[in-house]
């Protein structure tokens, strides 16, 4: 190959301070990539200008990062941003240039990848676990052998009509109370027409394979080749469906149920991405703003139903986009959803209650300690009664926990004790629905994130629950033996060993500090000259009796180093 086709490694003719000091390859940036993926604190040294010759070109200065995305998980970057003088001519007449670097602060406190890597950066920068969102569910549900079939099997080849019921009744018994947006009477009518007819398949398929998928999500603790099919069916019935005009609710309902299935069983990337195209067909269906439009016509839909969809959609996406660091999707009407009618057992408008004060923390906006504080005041008084419910809360108050640590605020005492005590609660909460088989996304994702706000707030009444925190994620991770469980329990492990080994070496900087200290009681403790004792009372009669000695200070003279001779003989040393 020529020399001149082989690419060749742009190095970067500035380098930041980090960088030259660890003999690191720096790109230039500002943050350069390496101190992005090692949690260094990049900056530049300001040099002085030096005078160069004509025509010699002048380095560039390092270019400002636009994409937050990559401070966060490392996902891909925007292209690199104009020059200084560009950007500031593009800003209209009168707006002020926004706060980056706050910005990604917020963003990053939002992320609890991003707060536990920089949790463990500033125990033990070389031993800190790495950038990951550890527990955020209780990982893929995966077969020890792949499934042999290519392509989807039509839904009533999977399973018989009897296992469906059994299958979807888990669904209403389970997770329908706390994200209540389907029809029971409807569903089960539909489903036998479903069987009646088994030549007519349609795009509620996925409706019927999502809901029985999550039942055996929540009636097996291991995945079984039956749940794997009814997953796949069900993705294959949203994929192939062609849209030609608004999308339908059967299609809303089809997607939400496979956004609550990859947020409880995949990874983020793939969660966002599914309730970011749910999002985006609410919008275009009508169902949000609820404002009669000619351009969006509004599907037809019970208003109730329409707004705990809508709502269940809103509380997916917010809160995957900030757990990823990435946008989430938002409507030219900014309006949320009105909350559903509460029903008796029904329990999802207590969870959506919450959205609120959720979206209130999108990283673009502001939030002073006043507002933080009075924030986290309400959501602590909110009554919430289902696991589900109370872990949601808990998921909440972690997230402004993690703002006020960001920003280097204090709570109260009394706020303190509120926290933990909600805390406490939310632990209960996950071994309970841990032994009920019922793998919410949140009974791996809360747990994790109590361990660490413990360790961040480091008092004796936080750090004596760690003991119970450790066990709860210690049941969830035996019960549901992934990989990611398994991750996540040794990223809390390492992170209180890096904390009781700091503590180790802050007890042995205290022994140092207190050996010295006795070391000077022990020279203390030895005999020495005492001017007033009763053997040296002579003294002073002497002084008495003899004139010339009435100048001589008497004190002095017993408190001058006797070892000292020219101090004894009058010398000036």
């Amino acid at each position: 190959m020529d020399a001149m086709d082989s690419p060749r490694r742009k190095r970067s003719r500035l380098a930041c301070k980090p960088c030259r000091e660890r003999k690191r390859k720096c790109d230039g940036c500002d943050p350069c990539i390496t101190c992005t993926e090692w949690g260094y604190e990049c900056h530049y040294e300001t040099r002085p200008r030096t005078s160069r010759a004509r025509g010699q070109a002048t380095p560039d200065p390092p270019v400002r990062r636009q994409s937050l995305r990559a401070n966060v998980l490392g996902a891909p970057s925007d292209p690199p941003a104009r020059p200084q003088s560009l950007q500031s001519n593009a800003l209209a007449p009168g707006t002020v240039e926004p706060d980056h670097c706050g910005l990604v602060r917020r963003l990053e406190a939002n992320s609890g990848a991003a707060f536990v890597r920089k949790l463990g950066l500033k125990i033990d920068p070389t031993k800190a676990p790495k950038l990951n969102l550890f527990g955020w569910n209780i990982g893929a549900r995966q077969l020890s052998s792949q499934l042999n079939t290519a392509s989807a099997l039509p839904i009533i080849e999977i399973t018989s009509l009897e296992h469906m019921r059994s299958l979807a009744q888990v669904y209403f018994d389970k997770v329908d109370p706390c994200y209540g947006f389907i029809d029971h009477r409807q569903f089960f009518e539909r489903l036998d027409i479903r069987w009646k007819s088994p030549q007519t398949p349609s795009i509620y398929d996925s409706v019927l394979g999502g809901v029985a998928a999550i039942g055996c999500l929540f009636s097996q603790r291991n995945a079984t080749i039956t749940e794997l099919h009814l997953v796949r069916s069900a993705r294959s019935s949203l994929d192939d469906h062609h849209l030609s005009g608004p999308p339908s609710v059967d299609l809303l309902t089809g997607w939400t149920l496979r956004s609550i299935y990859l947020r409880m069983t995949d990874s983020p990337h793939s969660t966002w991405i599914a309730s970011s195209t749910l999002m985006h067909l609410v919008e275009v269906s009508g169902l949000h703003p609820e404002s009669p439009s000619v351009l969006l016509p509004s599907a037809q839909c019970d208003p109730d139903l329409g707004r705990r969809l809508v709502g269940v959609a809103y509380h997916l996406n917010a809160w995957t986009s900030f757990d990823l660091g990435v946008s989430r999707v938002s409507f030219q009407k900014n309006d949320l959803p009105l909350l559903p009618s509460p029903k008796p057992g029904d329990y999802t408008a207590e969870v959506l209650g919450l959205l609120p004060v959720s979206v209130s923390l999108d990283p673009g906006r502001l939030k002073d300690e006043t507002d933080l504080t009075s924030t986290l005041s309400k959501i602590l008084g909110g009554s919430h009664s289902q696991p589900p419910s109370v872990l949601a809360q808990c998921n909440l108050v972690l997230c402004i926990l993690r703002r006020i640590h960001t920003q280097n605020l204090d709570i109260l005492s009394g706020l303190a004790e509120q926290v933990l005590a909600l805390l406490k609660k939310g632990l209960g909460c996950a071994r309970v629905m841990v032994m009920d088989c019922s793998p919410w996304h949140q009974v791996a994702n809360v747990p994790f994130h109590i361990i660490c706000v413990l360790l961040v707030m480091d008092m004796r009444s936080s750090l004596a629950m760690l003991p119970e925190a450790m066990q709860t994620l210690s049941l969830v991770a035996s019960t549901y033996d992934t990989e990611t469980m398994r991750e996540a329990y040794s990223a809390a492990c390492l992170l209180v060993v890096l904390h009781q080994q700091r503590r180790k070496d802050d007890i042995a900087i205290f022994g140092e500090a207190l050996n010295i200290y006795q070391q000077e009681r022990q020279i203390s403790s030895q005999p020495q000259f005492d001017s007033s004792a009763e053997d040296y009372s002579w003294l002073g009669a002497l002084v008495a009796d003899l004139p010339g000695l009435q100048r001589v200070d008497l004190d002095q003279f017993l408190s001058a180093d006797m070892i000292d001779g020219s101090a004894l003989l009058g010398g000036s040393g």
